[in-house]
C-alpha cells in the first residue's frame, strides 16, 4: 500500500525533473545562440561603387596599394590581417569578400548574408552628398533582410578619406544616413499602403525616425584610409567579431 500511495508523488517528481532539464537545455541553445541563429564565418565588405572597397580589400590582402578597376564579380580570399602595433599579436586567417557596388547586384548580396560574421561598409566622407543616398539605400535592404535580423550581424561604417581636407567627421556621416535611412522607409511605407500590400518596410522602433541606436545589428562607425595604413579600426573590428586573436 505505502509503494502504491508513493507512485503519484514519485510521477510528480520525474514531471518536474524533465520539465527543468527541457528549460534548461532551452535556456542554454537561447544564450549560446544569441538570436537564434550562428553567424556565419566571412567578412563582407561593401558599398557603392567608388567607395574604396576593393582599394581597402587588396590592402588588407597585400598590405600595400595596388591599382583597382571596376567589375561586376566579387574578389575574395582567405588570408591574416595585419594586426596593428596596439594589437601586436598575430591573427588567424578569415575569408575576406569584397562586393561589387553596383545596384543590380544587391539582390545576390543578400543571398550571401547568411555566411557574414561582419559587414565593413565602405562609404567616400570626402564626398558624401554623392555616397550617402546609395549607401543609405544598401543599407536599408540590409536592415529588412531576415538573414541579417536573425543573426544580428556587426556592421562598420568605415569613412573613407578621412585623411581628406573635404571629409566629413563619422558622426557627420552617420547624422546624414539616418535622415536617408528614415526617408526611404517612409518612402517604402507609402507604397505598401498604396498597393495594399503586406510586408513591413519599417527598420526604426515604435515607428519614430530611424536612428542607428535601433538598429537591428550593432553598427559603429569607423574613419579609415584605404590608399595608405589607415585600416587599423576596420582590422580591429573584424579581429574583435571574428575572433581572430591566435
Amino acid at each position: 500500500r505505502v509503494g502504491i500511495a508513493c507512485e503519484p508523488a514519485t510521477m510528480d517528481f520525474i514531471t518536474v525533473l524533465v520539465v527543468l532539464l527541457l528549460l534548461a537545455v532551452g535556456a542554454y541553445f537561447f544564450l549560446t545562440s544569441g538570436s537564434g541563429q550562428k553567424r556565419g564565418d566571412t567578412v563582407l565588405i561593401i558599398g557603392p561603387s567608388g567607395s574604396g572597397k576593393t582599394l581597402a580589400y587588396l590592402q588588407l590582402r597585400n598590405e600595400r596599394e595596388t591599382p583597382t578597376h571596376m567589375s561586376m564579380e566579387p574578389n575574395e580570399d582567405t588570408f591574416p590581417l595585419q594586426p596593428s602595433k596596439a594589437q601586436g599579436k598575430p591573427l588567424k586567417p578569415v575569408h575576406v569578400v569584397d562586393w561589387p557596388g553596383a545596384p543590380q547586384l544587391h539582390a545576390r548580396l543578400m543571398e550571401r548574408l547568411p555566411s557574414a560574421g561582419a559587414i565593413v561598409c565602405m562609404v567616400d566622407s570626402a564626398n558624401a552628398l554623392e555616397h550617402v543616398k546609395a549607401c543609405a539605400g544598401l543599407l536599408y535592404e540590409l536592415f529588412t533582410s531576415d538573414a541579417l535580423r536573425r543573426a544580428r550581424t556587426p556592421l562598420l561604417v568605415a569613412c573613407n578619406k578621412s585623411d581628406s581636407v573635404k571629409a566629413l567627421k563619422p558622426p557627420q556621416i552617420r547624422a546624414m544616413l539616418e535622415k536617408e535611412v528614415d526617408r526611404i522607409q517612409h518612402a517604402r511605407s507609402t507604397m505598401q499602403d498604396l498597393s495594399d500590400k503586406a510586408g513591413s518596410a519599417t527598420v526604426s522602433q515604435d515607428g519614430g525616425p530611424f536612428s542607428f541606436d535601433s538598429a537591428p545589428c550593432p553598427v559603429t562607425f569607423a574613419p579609415c584610409c584605404a590608399l595608405k595604413p589607415g585600416l587599423d579600426d576596420v582590422v580591429g573590428f573584424i579581429a574583435t567579431e571574428m575572433r581572430l586573436a591566435a
